[in-house]
């Protein structure tokens, strides 16, 4: 009878698991609280001594993976959100499997900003030199990405500046300009990635996660803490 039981368990587990409420994780310093809603979406906050980050997204259950799946912002609401912005200078055609990215980076003065980091998703691209030019880690200053219709997220940043994203369709050659700005009061917009815990315990009140080599523990809370 026991066996039984444990073998719905799983089964249900693995088909049908919804988590509902709002889970909060870490101390007065470092916190993250994930409210979870009974449409399978989610609202994220993260924060510490120095900033803010929200996102919210889908997310899943499958095969004791927790999946946590950010919803990219629309180009119009990131160019009102952020003080930086970006430019397109020149695009040329390409019909071949990579495409390439010239980046340049600069600061709010317009002078260049090295050590700035070009990233997509969680894969470091490249970081900018003392000309504020992009380079790959084998020193290329021509980025090579995937060809592809559909859009493609990256993010730019350094210490003290903007997490600033934009996207790009890569089916053509680009050579951008970025102008990075200092970090703002407002909360980084976490967007267009997915996290992915590995679930080390889960009840009705607590929940062990694992993301990389990290563990952590989230408690229920009764509290709203996230808004949309």
């Amino acid at each position: 009878m026991k066996k039984i039981i444990l073998l719905i368990f799983i089964f249900s587990f693995n088909i049908n698991s919804q988590i509902k409420g709002e889970y909060s994780s870490g101390n007065g310093d470092d916190y993250t609280i994930i409210i979870f809603q009974k449409d399978f979406t989610f609202q994220y906050l993260s924060g510490g001594c120095v900033s803010e980050s929200y996102g919210k997204g889908y997310y899943e259950i499958k095969d004791k993976i927790l999946y946590l799946k950010f919803k990219n912002q629309s180009a119009e609401f990131n160019s009102k959100y952020y003080s930086s912005s970006h430019k397109i200078i020149k695009t040329t055609p390409n019909k071949k499997d990579n495409i390439t990215l010239n980046v340049k980076v600069l600061d709010e003065y317009k002078n260049p900003f090295p050590h700035s980091y070009l990233k997509h998703i969680t894969e470091n691209l490249g970081v900018s030199d003392s000309n504020g030019q992009i380079k790959s880690i084998n020193g290329n200053t021509e980025i090579k990405i995937p060809f592809s219709e559909s859009n493609y997220f990256i993010q730019l940043s350094s210490m003290g500046t903007e997490n600033y994203p934009f996207s790009i369709i890569p089916n053509k050659n680009y050579e951008i300009e970025v102008t990075l700005k200092a970090h703002s009061d407002r909360k980084e917009i976490i967007q267009g990635i997915t996290l992915k815990y590995e679930i080390i315990k889960m009840k009705k009140k607590i929940m062990e996660l694992k993301l990389g080599e990290s563990s952590y523990i989230y408690k229920k809370t009764n509290g709203n803490t996230v808004q949309n």
